[in-house]
Formats: C-alpha cells, sequence, structure tokens
C-alpha cells in the first residue's frame, strides 16, 4: 500500500498524498500549505493521483480541485497550476524565509 511522502528542498515542498483518506489528504494539504507559506517556500506540490475510480465516489483530486474552485486553497497562491495528477502552487513569498526543512511529521497528526 502506498504511503504519503512530503520532500522540503528549501524552496518547493513536494506533498505526495497516496495511501490517505480523503479528508486526511485535505487536512494535510492545508497544513503543509501554511507551515511552507510562514518558511517562506515558493511553490507546494501536490501530487494527488489521476483519480481512476468511476462514479460518484469522492477522490483527493476531486476534493481538491473543489477546495479550489470554492477559494479556500487557491486563496493562498499567487498561481495555480493543475496537471492531471498534481497541483502546483506558486506561494506568496512575503514570509521571512525558514531554512528548517518541512518533514510530514510536522504535517501528519
Amino acid at each position: 500500500m502506498a504511503t504519503p511522502t512530503l520532500d522540503d528542498d528549501g524552496s518547493t515542498v513536494t506533498l505526495d498524498l497516496h495511501g490517505l483518506s480523503v479528508d486526511e489528504a485535505l487536512d494535510v494539504t492545508y497544513t503543509t500549505l501554511r507551515l511552507a507559506e510562514s518558511r517562506g517556500r515558493s511553490q507546494l506540490k501536490v501530487i494527488h493521483g489521476s483519480s481512476t475510480t468511476q462514479g460518484q465516489r469522492r477522490t483527493i483530486k476531486s476534493a481538491l480541485h473543489d477546495q479550489l474552485d470554492r477559494g479556500s486553497l487557491g486563496s493562498h497562491a499567487t498561481n495555480i497550476i493543475r496537471s492531471r495528477d498534481t497541483l502546483t502552487l506558486a506561494l506568496d513569498l512575503t514570509a521571512t524565509s525558514d531554512p528548517t526543512p518541512i518533514t510530514l511529521r510536522d504535517v501528519r497528526p
């Protein structure tokens, strides 16, 4: 089974949500986004997968895109790039840069 991962190179935070439930993925995404902003990262790349499930079943991808469409996730970004299996959010760089790496332990309960 897949497990979530997080990589922080000091500029871009890459968060892979595979292995999380939809609600866990939303919580971890928001927590990571706030932490990335506060530490002065320029981008958050969220890997949500391509959502191959069919029907009305809620997926991580659809939940994230719904949050973007409602403005609650995109309000944190200066630019958003949607692709088949990822979202990339360019973040406001007004925060002072903190070189402390962000880890999965920081964002996952």
